[in-house]
């Protein structure tokens, strides 16, 4: 009987018009929500990790105002670290709270979350930096990173990141979870064929966000690589706010995109659909690499350029892609809040 209601309803979907169609819709894709969020849960958490852009925003703020000198670069990196492991707290508490969110309410485990949310992108950068590192003592480079500078990370890591995310868990494990607006529906629905795949659109909009920073992009690549000193952190403070806000428009796009075609699964493409400037800017640096790098000798530099590139994309990339969730998040829960059901 469940089935042949569900299939009365779509008939009646159908011969509904467009615009009263689209109304259904969205009162029919709020059974669905919290339960796709729930198969979710285990692998969205570990996204949570929006400290790397709350890092980079203060700390081009503090070099804005002058706090911070751009001819000293180990000022810079200096600043970035101890903004990073201080916001450990707010990625603990964001971390657990909406893990709860998802697990309505469920308190046991929260500790687990806190524990990869400090130790995911930690651990993957310390893993090419080894990498990398290995590969410039087997050349015998002077541009090693010293082994007790990688006790002092390590030691910064497991004694003041990982602790103050814990302590921020634990306030997110105490405050009150997300209710959802909406009731689910344990019966899973097939998605309609869709007319074009959905992963080319979320392709396609990384092309936005790469719109406003890729000019941008020269002269800090120029900076890192060729010696250059940066000093426009205003003008770079700006196009970080231009990055954020286009970031969460494409997203929140994409997913009135999905939603109105009955296509439930907006997680992972509401958050790839930011995140995927990162694919474009691994893109800008390997043609930064053949065209404006052509000073580099040896397979060994050009390894190396490509490994940093590859841990500031994965940065990007988890940093843009969390924006484009937590505003679809937040646009979903109110978008099935404002929803008058019949």
């Amino acid at each position: 009987m469940r089935w042949v209601s569900l299939h009365v309803e779509v008939r009646r979907a159908i011969e509904m018009t467009q615009t009263h169609s689209k109304a259904w819709i969205f009162k029919y894709n709020h059974k669905r929500q919290e339960r796709e969020t729930q198969q979710q849960a285990l692998k969205i958490k570990l996204r949570y990790n929006w400290l790397i852009l709350g890092m980079a925003v203060v700390t081009i703020l503090f070099a804005a105002l002058g706090f911070m000198s751009p001819a000293s670069r180990g000022t810079l990196i200096t600043g970035m670290l101890f903004f990073y492991m201080i916001l450990g707290i707010a990625a603990g508490y964001v971390a657990v709270r909406l893990w709860r969110t998802i697990g309505c309410g469920e308190h046991r485990g929260w500790m687990s979350v806190a524990w990869k949310a400090a130790c995911f992108f930690p651990g993957i950068a310390f893993l090419i930096l080894t990498t990398l590192n290995f590969l410039l003592w087997g050349s015998h480079s002077t541009g090693a990173i010293p082994f007790s500078l990688f006790v002092i990370l390590i030691l910064l890591w497991f004694c003041i990141s990982v602790p103050l995310t814990l302590i921020g868990g634990y306030f997110g494990a105490r405050a009150p979870h997300i209710e959802f607006p909406v009731r689910t529906n344990q019966i899973p629905r097939e998605i309609p064929a869709q007319k074009y795949p959905s992963w080319l659109l979320v392709l396609g909009a990384g092309t936005l966000p790469f719109g406003t920073l890729f000019i941008e992009l020269f002269f800090i690549m120029s900076s890192i690589w060729m010696g250059r000193v940066y000093y426009v952190f205003g003008f770079l403070f700006v196009v970080m706010i231009l990055l954020v806000v286009v970031c969460a428009e494409v997203s929140l796009v994409l997913t009135y995109m999905h939603l109105c075609v009955e296509d439930y699964k907006w997680w992972w493409k509401s958050f790839f659909a930011s995140g995927s400037v990162a694919i474009y800017i691994f893109i800008y640096s390997i043609n930064y690499l053949v065209f404006d790098l052509k000073n580099l000798s040896g397979p060994v530099s050009a390894t190396l350029y490509l490994g940093y590139s590859l841990f500031m994309v994965l940065a990007i990339m988890l940093a843009t892609g969390t924006v484009g969730f937590l505003s679809s998040f937040w646009f979903v829960h109110y978008l099935f809040s404002s929803v008058k059901l019949d």
